[in-house]
């Protein structure tokens, strides 16, 4: 452990000593690092700690969950392309999490009337049930992770990942050298 109690890896200036031959201290590109690093540290340590508490009480992994959620969010069924756009998941994982949850049963498949090309998902009683179960692990772990921040830091925080997450799909990459899409 560390001076600050938080542990060596944490402790980023203790043990970045070359940093600042990368990045100089203050710049834009020093704050932008920082920040990029640390969500990337927050995001894993939720899912880590999310996936363990979930697994070891339902045996069911986060694509799983998550897919389960999202159906249940929508209140309809829903295409594969619908899925894959709202939870950021490439095609081949999608195909496999959900051939997985209908063998469980928690997941129908249908042919989708309005487009003979795609099918529908839809979430069966025994999905609604594992939502159930999951939701009381899934609600305090995240109450207490986020149990620092006011009602007033919540509500700004997610207006400030929201604002990264739309820089993260904004155009091609700046370093290829083309115009963004107008």
């Amino acid at each position: 452990m560390e001076k600050n109690g938080r542990g060596s890896a944490d402790d980023f200036d203790g043990w970045g000593h070359r940093y600042h031959e990368h990045y100089p201290a203050g710049s834009r590109l020093d704050l932008e690092f920082r920040l990029s690093r640390l969500l990337v540290l927050a995001s894993r340590g939720w899912i880590n700690r999310i996936d363990s508490l979930l697994r070891g009480a339902t045996g069911q992994t986060r694509a799983r969950w998550q897919m389960l959620f999202a159906l249940s969010f929508s209140g309809m069924p829903v295409t594969l392309s619908d899925l894959s756009a709202r939870l950021r998941v490439q095609w081949p994982t999608l195909v496999r999490v959900v051939e997985g949850l209908e063998k469980d049963g928690y997941v129908t498949r249908t042919d989708n009337p309005g487009d003979g090309r795609s099918r529908l998902i839809h979430l069966t009683d025994s999905g609604r049930a594992l939502i159930a179960t999951i939701q009381p692990i899934l609600d305090p772990a995240r109450e207490k992770a986020l149990s620092r921040l006011s009602d007033e830091e919540l509500v700004l925080c997610t207006d400030l990942l929201h604002r990264i997450l739309e820089g993260t799909r904004a155009g091609p990459d700046p370093a290829s050298g083309e115009a963004p899409a107008a």
